[in-house]
């Protein structure tokens, strides 16, 4: 049972890293392109962002890859 608890612990670890990364790219290049409101918004809007981009980067990064399609 430790173990299984274990190998999920790591996958959220994982999942977070992933996510922290993406963050930190989407924050920078791919907000203004799934939201065109937030362009050239302040440091401090996207600071409040980055735990929410994080938590959901992967419904972010298929926004992003779907407006880049376009």
């Amino acid at each position: 049972m430790e173990t299984i608890a274990t190998f999920f612990v790591y996958l959220l670890y994982v999942y977070f890293g992933a996510g922290f990364l993406f963050a930190l790219l989407f924050l920078v290049k791919g907000m203004e392109k799934v939201d065109a409101s937030v362009k050239g918004s302040s440091w401090g809007f996207r600071l409040l962002m980055f735990s929410g981009a994080t938590a959901f980067w992967p419904l972010l990064l298929q926004k992003w890859r779907q407006r880049n399609k376009k």
